[in-house]
């Protein structure tokens, strides 16, 4: 893939033709844009119209990517109302992260971070972020965001994207603002008509660098500038104050200053930038926690702050969203678990069973639908290494060309010196390259799906920059599952002593520099299995090893009896102690004792987390290739089909008719002056927002705005698939109508709150919709006779589709029949833990799944009126029957509790005995959780205990 695309623009795009092009664009109505040369020619191209009535972008989000999107509104739009801080801890309190506080690094404005390991997409999220940023919290149509990357060869890569038609990031802005976007760098910056400033959505990317100094007199974004005079020329005094001046250090830098000029407003871009409400994306963040770079964002003003980052960064920043690598997996963005060997040999080994498990993996793609080369990754040791033992570049190509036998291009050279990956397109179908050779890391955000294989032929724990090269190797190509498992999954082949060593090396690595955590090392690492190509021969080899965790002491320490614990004298004089498989709580406890400080301690529990985690996920049933069973769902019959009950079904029971009740907005108020307006949603006051400030009008329209602008633009912001557009527009026409006559709201002032007027209007038409899904919900429960729990719509839980994310489960007590690898959302105590450690030890149990919530493809619910609803906990009984249990600890005799039990019995009792359904209390009728357990499974006194299955 070829980061150096930023000449690839659509002329229309082109700044200096911007310049002399006539626009006339309308939101929501097509348009088009003429383009005049200066030889006389010009070029016209038509536009069907902007936000709603633009296609969808051709990549569509994963699940956690739309998580992670509709967190941040969330996050806006309670920022609108109670502020940064009060949203922020709110919804953190929400997703079960109670007691992190908001650090307020530039006062009210927001300041939150995206935290998605690497090859989540972090540039992609950051291009569908701007759109919600602006109209969410600054309630503009045409923002202005400046992109901030680490280094010149990021930037490059970003612009080129930005720019390039038909680019996933560029869809993502286009899908919104259609022609009326301009990406540039900051040379382009002054080339942009002062008319377009409020009228486009403008996207500046440049480096922190172009703004992080201490002395600004030095850095041309803060100097003085004639193409900038235009736009400051007719500010009124006030919008002045606070910019930066002339100060005593420019005009001793810059002759043309004189002592007259000093306390003068600069006409800069900084400047500018301060006046624009300018939204900063930072990606890489953890790069950008200094004083320093505090202070030149500040100096900006800006509007909203969005970080993003892999990287684990200090606990000032305001981590709004974390996710994991295993939601990374279950939607196929990255390939896990990495298949590791070690090689005590010597590197000819390495070399020669990469390139094997590449010729391999060649043939399996030839059963791919999607075109894939797979390539090895070869870092080879530096220039100047041992004597007698180095492997470097160029002789790492040479032996791949004598002694392999591999023809030189297929072989290219991305170091320092050599540049053979320059210009590029290693995903083309004619591109032969199958073998990259490096030292310590490719070029910064070269990125290669294709990539399947890594051969590090420095040692495992001197090996620089592995972590990069690694990075390299996950990424799933085109974000899709594969149909062979060979090509599923990752490749690392290292010089090490051990598998352990090699493990707990690159787990190092992953977790301090990628974004992955600790407890996932489960599903990261597998050794290498005999038959791996052929399925046969892989379900008769023997389940590898359990992992070896081997700590040195300087005398025998006090150790519990245990009989997968071995002690033996070390070479150094002292004792090794070497566990393998999992390390008891008691034994943990007693190896951390006998370290001899407290810094060895921390790093000896540390370690015993790590390998525990490993071993736990080689012993999972998932990893073992065990098969959860398959489990029905409830289903309507209509005219001898079974349809699968889903959010709309309710809804399609009882159509939703807008106009039914008159069109009215409660809770809707505005007050307006002259130059503000307060705005009342639900009764929470939003922020003062001043006319002079707003950024943009509606589509740049003229002077004389209608109803008719008014009502297009709400119904390109409000597309519901449930409803159609001529009855969203008939709705809204009458909602309009009535707010200007019977409620007294200007047109004007409509027109200035129209974001949070789209929200109130989201969340009444939301509301009409839930009472017609209710109404739907009553009407089919009372046809119980059409509702039947069948295999024909069946969900199971796959061994790779468990999105679990932080918190997980890191207690002390080890469950054996946990499913998957990782517990999510599961504390160390309390009530909850204690009913997943029965399920754990019962004896008809065979294995369980914390079922995690809101992941309606990868977990398994049921319908109810108001959403799907996700039990606690699923379990496999060794009979073959399934076990549901939703836990609610104290007895709530309420609607939904009521409706939850309903719709389980209604599921259980129609499943012909296939499925049990349990609602759980800490004590009901005088039984307590392990009895109401015991008698749902064995199906007596159901009734008495709220159980079902009988």
């Amino acid at each position: 893939m070829n980061a150096d695309d930023s000449d690839d623009m659509r002329p229309e795009y082109d700044l200096s033709n911007m310049v002399r092009g006539k626009y006339a664009a309308r939101i929501g109505k097509p348009y088009s844009i003429t383009v005049h040369a200066e030889d006389g020619t010009s070029t016209t191209t038509h536009y069907p119209g902007s936000a709603a009535t633009t296609p969808a972008p051709r990549v569509a989000l994963k699940q956690y990517q739309k998580r992670t999107l509709n967190t941040l509104e969330q996050f806006l739009r309670a920022a609108q109302m109670k502020g940064a801080k009060d949203a922020f801890e709110f919804i953190s309190a929400e997703a079960g992260r109670a007691g992190i506080m908001y650090q307020s690094d530039f006062g009210a404005t927001p300041c939150v971070c995206l935290r998605l390991p690497t090859g989540g997409g972090k540039t992609l999220l950051a291009s569908h972020a701007i759109h919600r940023i602006a109209s969410n919290w600054l309630g503009s149509d045409a923002p202005v965001a400046l992109w901030l990357t680490p280094s010149d060869a990021i930037t490059t890569q970003t612009l080129g994207a930005l720019k390039k038609p038909g680019h996933s990031y560029r869809e993502a802005l286009e899908q919104v603002y259609g022609a009326r976007l301009i990406v540039c760098d900051l040379s382009e910056v002054a080339l942009i008509p002062p008319p377009e400033w409020g009228r486009s959505a403008i996207v500046i990317v440049a480096t922190i660098q172009s703004f992080r100094i201490a002395e600004t007199s030095q850095r041309r974004v803060y100097a003085m500038s004639e193409a900038f005079e235009a736009h400051f020329k007719s500010l009124p005094p006030h919008r002045l104050q606070g910019l930066q001046t002339v100060s005593a250090a420019d005009i001793a830098e810059h002759s043309f200053f004189t002592a007259a000029d000093a306390g003068r407003v600069k006409t800069s871009l900084v400047n500018w930038l301060a006046l624009q409400n300018t939204i900063i994306i930072v990606d890489e963040a953890h790069n950008a926690r200094t004083d320093l770079s505090f202070k030149a964002l500040a100096d900006i003003r800006p509007a909203c702050v969005l970080e993003l980052t892999a990287t684990p960064i200090p606990k000032r920043t305001n981590v709004l969203v974390s996710v994991s690598a295993q939601e990374l997996q279950t939607e196929d963005m990255i390939k896990l678990p990495i298949v590791l060997s070690e090689h005590i040999t010597g590197w000819e080994t390495a070399v020669f069973e990469s390139i094997q498990r590449r010729n391999q993996l060649e043939i399996e793609a030839q059963k791919e639908d999607d075109y894939i080369r797979p390539i090895v990754l070869f870092q080879a040791e530096p220039q100047g290494g041992k004597q007698g033992g180095e492997m470097t570049v160029d002789k790492l190509r040479a032996h791949l060309i004598e002694h392999e036998q591999i023809h030189e291009s297929q072989i290219a050279r991305a170091t320092g010196d050599y540049k053979e990956l320059r210009d590029i397109d290693i995903l083309a179908p004619a591109c032969p390259i199958r073998y990259v050779i490096t030292v310590e890391a490719l070029k910064e955000g070269w990125d290669c799906p294709f990539a399947y294989v890594l051969c590090s032929l420095q040692t495992v724990r001197s090996a620089k920059d592995v972590e990069q090269l690694l990075g390299r190797v996950l990424r799933m190509p085109y974000a899709r599952p594969r149909k062979q498992p060979a090509l599923a999954r990752a490749y690392a082949n290292v010089v090490a002593r051990e598998f352990a060593e090699a493990a707990d090396a690159l787990a190092d690595r992953l977790i301090d520099n990628m974004g992955f955590e600790a407890l996932e090392l489960a599903a990261f690492f597998a050794p290498p299995q005999g038959g791996l190509f052929d399925e046969a021969a892989a379900a008769l080899a023997p389940p590898p090893a359990l992992p070896i965790l081997k700590a040195a002491f300087a005398q025998a320490p006090n150790l519990p009896a245990a009989p997968n614990v071995a002690c033996a004298a070390s070479e150094s004089g002292g004792v090794v102690v070497a566990v393998q498989g999992l390390v008891s709580a008691e034994m943990r406890v007693a190896l951390v004792a006998a370290a001899p400080n407290k810094k060895e301690r921390e790093a000896l529990d540390q370690q015993i987390e790590r390998h525990n985690a490993v071993a736990t996920g080689m012993m999972a049933p998932a990893s073992r290739g065990a098969l959860f069973s398959l489990l029905p769902r409830l289903c309507l019959s209509a005219q001898g089909e079974l349809e699968l009950i889903e959010r709309d079904t309710f809804g399609l029971r009882a159509q939703l008719d807008l106009l039914a009740d008159k069109a009215q907005l409660p809770g809707f108020k505005l007050a307006a002056s002259s130059d503000s307006f307060e705005i009342y949603l639900q009764g929470d006051k939003v922020k003062v927002a001043h006319a002079e400030s707003a950024q943009g009008t509606l589509d740049a329209v003229p002077s004389q705005q209608t109803e008719s602008d008014l009502i297009g633009w709400l119904d390109a912001h409000l597309r519901k698939p449930y409803i159609t557009q001529a009855q969203m527009q008939r709705y809204l026409a009458v909602l309009v109508r009535n707010l200007i006559n019977e409620t007294g709201l200007p047109l004007a002032g409509l027109i200035r709150a129209r974001f949070q007027l789209a929200q109130a209007i989201e969340h009444r038409i939301e509301e009409l919709r839930s009472a017609s899904v209710v109404r739907g919900f009553q009407l089919l429960l009372d046809e119980p006779q059409a509702i039947t729990a069948s295999f024909e719509h069946s969900f199971r839980f796959e061994a790779q589709h468990y999105p679990a994310r932080p918190p997980f489960y890191r207690g002390r007590w080890q469950f054996k029949k946990h499913y998957y690898p990782q517990i999510a959302d599961l504390k160390g105590e309390g009530e909850e833990f204690e009913c997943a450690r029965l399920l754990d030890e019962h004896r008809q149990v065979r294995h369980w799944v914390r079922n995690v919530a809101q992941q309606a493809e990868y977990s398994f619910w049921l319908p109810t009126s108001t959403d799907y609803f996700y039990p606690d906990f699923v379990c496999e009984l060794t009979d073959g029957r399934v076990f549901v249990v939703e836990y609610k600890g104290a007895f709530l005799d309420n609607a939904d509790t009521a409706e939850k039990q309903r719709i389980g019995d209604l599921w259980a009792r129609t499943s012909a005995g296939k499925c049990l359904f349990l609602m759980a209390y800490q004590e009901r009728g005088g039984v307590d959780l392990a009895g109401q357990i015991n008698i749902a499974i064995e199906g007596k006194m159901a009734k008495t205990v709220g159980g079902s299955g009988s």
